[in-house]
């Protein structure tokens, strides 16, 4: 008699339990219940407010587009050229251009990473080159003023008259230096080999053919001399 008790009240506390589990289940799922219900309280409020806000969005849109029609943009143009700019961009060749770039841009950056240590070896230098000069007894800030003002007379020279006059004087061009410098030549052969001349050989160096060039070019030239002068 007493198992029979026992096992009767342990099952009627097993079924006990059984009961507040299924009712706390069920709780969970009325909250669960509600709480889809309240999502689908916005999801209705939103799908309602849908149509008001895409008709604000397209006023919108084509307010931008007015406002960039008068402002001489055209939209549409831009549009077709960033995509034909997008499709050139993502082409191989272009991808590999854009590739080659970068690695350039790495290396640019390297350089500009040890660009002051650079600079501190060039100072180095520089200082090193001054004290060098300097043990010579070069001046060479003193050089360097100097070449500076020879610099500017010449430009002062170049732009002067006499420089102007000598420019279109004819006597830098290429015939009258070619004579100057056969005139030299002649001078200084001469002077190398200097000779006595009398009368006989006077008489004779008018047969001879250089002479007679020379005696022509002379007479010529002070034809042309005396037809210049002032009269």
């Amino acid at each position: 008699m007493t198992y029979a008790h026992t096992n009767s009240g342990t099952t009627s506390e097993v079924h006990a339990l059984e009961a507040g589990h299924v009712a706390e289940l069920l709780g969970q799922l009325l909250e669960r219940m509600d709480r889809i219900e309240q999502h689908l309280a916005k999801a209705d409020a939103l799908a309602s407010e849908a149509p008001a806000l895409l008709a604000m969005a397209t006023d919108t849109v084509d307010g931008l587009y007015r406002d960039a029609a008068k402002a001489g943009i055209d939209i549409d143009e831009r549009l077709k050229v960033g995509l034909h700019a997008l499709e050139r961009l993502t082409e191989p060749a272009t991808l590999r251009a854009l590739a080659g770039l970068s690695e350039q841009l790495v290396t640019l950056e390297q350089l500009a990473r040890q660009a002051p240590g650079f600079a501190a070896m060039t100072v180095d230098m520089i200082d090193e080159l001054y004290a060098a000069a300097n043990r010579q007894g070069i001046d060479i800030e003193g050089t360097v003023r100097q070449g500076l003002t020879a610099l500017r007379n010449l430009l002062i020279l170049m732009q002067s008259e006499e420089m102007k006059a000598l420019m279109s004087s004819g006597v830098l061009d290429p015939k009258t230096l070619q004579v100057m410098g056969a005139a030299a030549h002649a001078l200084v052969s001469a002077q190398r080999e200097p000779r006595r001349a009398g009368p006989m050989a006077l008489l004779g160096a008018l047969f001879n053919r250089d002479v007679q060039r020379s005696l022509g070019f002379a007479l010529n030239f002070a034809e042309r001399f005396g037809q210049k002068l002032p009269g």
